[in-house]
């Protein structure tokens, strides 16, 4: 009976500890789009909004975000990057703009600079999910989507858990790439 306690005590302990390392994702891919041309992936606008005192600012957030895809085989460009290159071509600062009309420009433009772009979207309910949605600029079209499921409790919603999520992200997106590439090489054989 002791050795059945110790054992169940000690699963439900491991459950606790892993936190987001056994998180839950769902992957869904557009059929008509090929990820593997998407070399250079810029992060849009997200969808943040700090809810606990504890929580990163939203320009921690955004960094999080960027210092994540240093793990990922593509190019990333910074929102903040992006802003940049559209304030010189254009003369616009969308980083003033309100959310909505910067998000528009930043359609309009994106384009020009990177071969896709993710929106992250981080939702604050009683378990932490992260949505990242992956679209081609020459058309918006989603091409990718990823959800994230995280921990429920309060004192995981920090910089290090974000950047944790976005990572899997990346990797996921990744692995993704290499498997669309794999495909291909198999129907050319």
């Amino acid at each position: 009976m002791r050795l059945i306690f110790k054992t169940v005590a000690l699963m439900f302990m491991l459950m606790l500890m892993t936190g987001i390392s056994e998180a839950a994702t769902q992957e869904t891919i557009n059929n008509g789009e090929e990820l593997s041309r998407m070399q250079r992936l810029a992060i849009a606008y997200p969808d943040y909004y700090k809810t606990l005192e504890n929580e990163p600012n939203f320009n921690e957030f955004l960094n999080a975000l960027y210092e994540a895809g240093k793990v990922s085989k593509n190019n990333i460009i910074s929102y903040d990057e992006m802003a940049t290159k559209i304030k010189q071509s254009t003369g616009i600062d969308i980083k003033v703009l309100s959310k909505k009309d910067a998000r528009k420009i930043f359609r309009e433009h994106a384009y020009k600079y990177t071969d896709g772009y993710v929106v992250f979207t981080l939702a604050n309910n009683s378990r932490l999910n992260l949505f990242c949605e992956v679209y081609v600029p020459s058309t918006n079209e989603l091409a990718y989507v990823l959800r994230i499921e995280g921990s429920k409790s309060d004192e995981s919603k920090n910089a290090k858990t974000y950047k944790t999520m976005a990572e899997e992200f990346y990797r996921a997106f990744d692995r993704a790439v290499q498997a669309e590439l794999k495909k291909k090489e198999k129907e050319k054989e």
